[in-house]
């Protein structure tokens, strides 16, 4: 290739990436040795495993009774589902401002997702929810974003009227709060993922949390090829048909020594963040977003919504000639890619309206990363691009 026509590299100051970050020698000490003892299957010995002692961490950690490790966030969506008795045909309402597997967990199992338009408070746009709610459904799952947790009260109390299961997909809120309550722990059941982008990472990792014994005993059994191994064979009456989501120990490994940085690293988010909002002035931008509760924030990024898509993508653009990553979440509601149309899972199938808040809010919300890494350097050039944009008249 001519070295002239050679694409440049993005080489991102502010990734969007945290816990993974600051991989060290500790989760090395682990991965060794774990690899020593030879058991790194959860189940290889009748001893507590790794995997039981994340669990406990982390039980301690939410103040939650029960808590299951599970191999992605998908997967304990998925294994949520099922504990709480979706079946094929039932309608599940869930926030349509969200990432594809939110929607795909749901049609696995073959249940049909209905999309709830965006609401910056709570997530879902009551009135819409309350419109589908009337139709009949079997759950609701709303979702927290990139740290930050929305207040669910209403929903919970209209669900509590119903009698509708609600599951919270915290996947990308783990350590958020609400009212000094975590994200993930005031519904039914919680997920969270550990993938490489959440707050904290073991590359993949997920995990299903409640206070429902019921719940818990299921969503052990399904995500065990249907059958805890410990209590039962496939044979007993408790068994069923189930998929392999276990957590290996070699993720919980990693996720233990995460586990014992958590604090630190969203303190760090903090500081960096109102840094960066203490040098632009936030008091002179409009397009800042914050949360229902900012105190509960744990300061993944900066939400900056523009005037247009055009402007959006402009800035964008700007950003990253300057090696820093402005994005959107995702480009619009999960619904309006094709493959969902093709599937007939689309609003117009579905009988109802689209979601116009959604569709014009992910074409024009902004996210800064800030992960805990940074330099003073780094925050400072972020700083400098802000106000830059705002020269341009691209935020406001």
């Amino acid at each position: 290739m001519d070295q002239n026509n050679k694409v440049k590299k993005f080489k991102k100051i502010n990734p969007n990436e945290y816990g993974g970050l600051l991989y060290d020698y500790e989760e090395l000490y682990a991965i060794q040795k774990l690899l020593f003892t030879k058991k790194i299957f959860r189940y290889a010995s009748r001893k507590v495993s790794i995997t039981d002692e994340f669990e406990t961490q982390v039980k301690k950690y939410l103040k939650i009774k029960y808590v299951l490790g599970l191999n992605n966030g998908t997967s304990a969506l998925k294994t949520a589902l099922f504990a709480v008795g979706v079946k094929p045909g039932d309608r599940v309402l869930i926030s349509s401002y969200t990432f594809i597997a939110t929607a795909a967990a749901i049609i696995s199992l073959g249940a049909i997702p209905i999309p709830i338009d965006f609401d910056f408070t709570y997530g879902m746009n009551i009135t819409d929810l309350e419109v589908e709610v009337a139709k009949g459904c079997k759950a609701i799952v709303p979702v927290h974003l990139q740290g930050r947790t929305f207040n669910l009260e209403p929903i919970l109390k209209i669900a509590k009227s119903k009698d509708i299961v609600v599951i919270e997909d915290a996947c990308q809120a783990f350590g958020s709060k609400f009212k000094g309550n975590p994200a993930g722990c005031f519904a039914d059941v919680g997920v969270y993922s550990f993938q490489q982008y959440k707050q904290i990472s073991a590359g993949e990792g997920g995990m299903l949390v409640t206070n429902n014994e019921q719940f818990y005993k299921i969503a052990k059994n399904y995500s065990d090829h249907g059958m805890v191994r410990e209590f039962m064979t496939w044979d007993d009456d408790g068994a069923t048909i189930g998929d392999n989501y276990r957590m290996s120990n070699l993720q919980a490994a990693i996720l233990k020594i995460q586990m014992k940085r958590i604090k630190r690293v969203i303190k760090d988010q903090i500081n960096n963040r109102n840094y960066v909002l203490n040098k632009i002035d936030k008091r002179k931008f409009n397009c800042l977003v914050d949360s229902p509760d900012v105190t509960g924030e744990t300061g993944m990024n900066l939400f900056f919504l523009l005037d247009t898509k055009e402007i959006a993508d402009q800035a964008i653009a700007h950003a990253r000639t300057k090696n820093i990553e402005f994005r959107k979440l995702w480009d619009r509601p999960y619904y309006l890619h094709r493959v969902f149309k093709k599937a007939k899972l689309d609003p117009s199938n579905l009988h109802k309206s689209n979601c116009v808040v959604a569709e014009d809010v992910s074409s024009r919300l902004v996210s800064v990363s800030i992960p805990p890494t940074l330099t003073e350097k780094s925050l400072d050039k972020i700083v400098r691009e802000i106000l830059q944009l705002q020269k341009l008249d691209y935020i406001h």
